[in-house]
């Protein structure tokens, strides 16, 4: 095969289809001798077939067009409709939330102070119903009544002391054991909606308790400020025997609870810490 021929068996799609035809019926004149070799002959087919198609330059069908056309109009009319503006203010939303929410704060600080029950009953709503329940009598084994438990009507530092740190482990109430983890509220709560939600819990119902101060939660809060975990009932029970608890409580301004507190089994001994873990007492979740 000469270099003419062989470039036509690698252009064959590009050969002009009236040259194949002529060279396929082209016949040696008179006298002459056909030196077209047999292997020609037999790839002399190649020259009528079109050329294979390339993949992947199929064309797209029309529909794939209209589906893609219509997806890109829908997703420009949605980012319009709820993405908001191109201006400052999309820019300035967490400013506008942070003020929001500082400004709720403050209207729930002054609230707590102007109406304690009142502001207690919400916070107790939002954060303490879904575990001691819509009535007060909490969810056996776990979680403990409030309602005539001597944790609650008590001294009125057991149950602050629980409100900023917790509570964890078996607790005795009402001849129940209870074995739950409470966790601390001091750092998510103000002076202020502590004292608040104490009061409401400690005048709840049956419960027949003084309020709680503010200043008492102050004191309290700074004499266990190193705290990192929630009290057991054993602990609680010596840390309200300590020295700065009671310095905080005589500082706060509580000490007239005791009469309240003396019902939990400490005997009004002069001067001695209650003792929520005697016989008798109940137990704050």
């Amino acid at each position: 095969m000469n270099d003419r021929d062989r470039d036509l068996v690698h252009r064959h799609g590009e050969v002009d289809p009236s040259e194949i035809e002529a060279h396929e019926e082209a016949l040696p004149e008179a006298g002459e001798h056909d030196f077209e070799p047999d292997v020609e002959q037999i790839h002399r087919p190649l020259f009528r077939e079109p050329r294979d198609p390339e993949e992947g330059r199929e064309p797209a069908p029309w529909w794939l067009w209209a589906i893609a056309a219509l997806s890109l109009f829908w997703g420009g009319w949605y980012l319009g409709r709820h993405g908001g503006t191109f201006g400052l203010g999309t820019h300035m939303a967490f400013g506008q939330a942070e003020s929001y929410v500082e400004r709720q704060t403050a209207e729930a600080t002054v609230g707590a102070a102007v109406d304690p029950v009142q502001a207690g009953a919400q916070i107790y709503a939002s954060r303490c119903q879904q575990c001691h329940q819509q009535n007060g009598m909490g969810l056996p084994p776990a979680f403990p009544p409030l309602i005539g438990s001597e944790w609650v009507t008590g001294a009125p530092e057991i149950v602050v002391l629980v409100i900023l740190h917790g509570l964890q482990g078996p607790i005795e109430v009402a001849g129940t054991s209870y074995s739950g983890v409470m966790p601390g509220w001091g750092a998510m709560m103000t002076d202020a909606e502590v004292a608040a939600v104490a009061t409401y819990i400690r005048q709840w119902e049956t419960n027949d308790a003084s309020p709680v101060e503010p200043e008492l939660v102050t004191g309290l809060r700074e004499a266990t400020a190193e705290r990192q975990q929630p009290w057991t009932a054993d602990e609680l029970s010596a840390a309200v025997a300590a020295p700065e608890i009671r310095g905080a409580v005589e500082g706060g301004g509580a000490a007239e609870a005791g009469d309240e507190g003396a019902q939990g089994g400490q005997g009004g001994q002069g001067g001695q810490a209650p003792s929520p873990g005697e016989p008798g007492t109940g137990g704050m979740p």
